[in-house]
């Protein structure tokens, strides 16, 4: 009986360290695809794009998202002259919403800011998962849009889950599925990313498509991107009320 149970013990663990070898080895892949070690020198970055959301058909709407590496992060929605504010530094975070008739910034939740703050975690999940407390697991292959594509879970903590695809020619990341609970409410968003570019030495996609439960669907078209641009501190700090 103990040599069956040691045979068990040591078939269950040698199946877990092959899927994390096959994980590492596919984020391997994906990094030096994408850039290497070039990604270690973007502390910064600045985006800006244009955005169709069938919630909105027909209107122009332009989006930009400002990030400093593990500290900050600022996106603005413009739509019709108006704009929308989402910041946050550190573990606070504010936003404006004239779209429902307030122009006064008002604070995030605490979820809502650490959900946004994600956006400056600049290398993306999976490069340096493990300093960021992350586990993956490898989880078979998957079709994407008629490719069948290396799927990865990566657990980051508490009910926050993602999955991850990846083209087994090019291996980018052409997929991702992030499940969160923000303030109660779990929320599932998936999103397709094309129209991969060379930017400063590392690969980014310019193109993504995105299924959310609060917007629907929409398709982001990045118009361009700047790498370590000087960035003021000032404009992730809530400012005073009008």
């Amino acid at each position: 009986m103990k040599k069956v149970l040691a045979f068990a013990l040591f078939a269950l663990l040698a199946s877990a360290f092959a899927q994390a070898q096959t994980a590492d080895e596919i984020i391997a892949k994906y990094i030096a695809a994408t850039g290497g070690d070039n990604w270690k020198k973007v502390e910064a970055i600045r985006m800006e794009a244009t955005v169709t959301a069938d919630a909105a058909a027909g209107m122009a709407i332009g989006w930009s998202m400002t990030a400093v590496r593990d500290q900050a992060a600022r996106m603005e929605v413009s739509v019709m002259g108006m704009s929308q504010v989402m910041a946050v530094k550190g573990d606070k975070g504010w936003s404006t919403n004239p779209f429902m008739g307030s122009t006064d910034p008002e604070p995030m939740t605490a979820d809502q800011a650490k959900s946004l703050l994600e956006q400056a975690d600049i290398d993306g999940t999976v490069i340096g998962y493990q300093e960021k407390g992350y586990t993956v697991e490898y989880l078979g292959t998957e079709d994407v849009e008629g490719t069948e594509a290396h799927k990865i879970k990566v657990n980051k903590g508490g009910k926050k889950v993602e999955y991850l695809f990846y083209d087994p020619k090019t291996f980018y990341e052409i997929k991702s599925i992030q499940v969160d609970e923000v303030d109660g409410q779990e929320i599932e968003t998936a999103s397709l990313y094309s129209n991969f570019k060379e930017v400063g030495g590392i690969i980014i996609p310019h193109t993504m498509q995105q299924m959310n439960p609060m917007m629907g669907a929409t398709t982001v078209n990045i118009t361009k991107v700047e790498l370590n641009p000087m960035v003021d501190m000032k404009i992730f700090d809530m400012p005073g009320k009008k």
